[in-house]
């Protein structure tokens, strides 16, 4: 089963700059997955603690405690820009990743390569809201 990440609608939990990685946690990653019985062949939903791993640097000031809903995103691969990804997915050949939250700005930053992880056994859910 391929899961797929979008940057758009998933709340961001966490951005946390550690040296040469760039951690972006999500509360709830908004993700697809196949589905022979939906309409459109795939459900879609919220899966907790996906993780975006982004090596390069030198990063910007202020990236530290980024969090929010992200209004789009999306990572330059080869030249193309690309908005969905694989859950699990390593991306070597990476050269920039862009953010814009819904409420905070803008993130525009180079990286050499980017992962993207969630917990085992992670459950998709159709819903986080309270």
């Amino acid at each position: 089963m391929t899961r797929r990440f979008s940057f758009a609608d998933s709340e961001v939990s966490e951005v946390v700059v550690d040296g040469g990685v760039l951690r972006v946690r999500f509360a709830a990653a908004n993700v697809s997955e196949p589905d022979a019985s939906a309409f459109s062949g795939e459900r879609q939903g919220f899966v907790a603690g996906v993780e975006l791993v982004c090596r390069g640097g030198p990063w910007p000031d202020g990236l530290d405690g980024l969090a929010g809903r992200l209004a789009e995103g999306r990572v330059q691969l080869q030249g193309a820009w690309v908005a969905r990804l694989p859950l699990p997915g390593e991306l070597a050949e990476a050269s920039r990743l862009e953010l814009r939250f819904a409420q905070r700005g803008e993130v525009s930053v180079a990286v050499t390569r980017v992962s993207l992880t969630s917990p085992h056994g992670a459950a998709l859910s159709e819903s986080f809201a309270c």
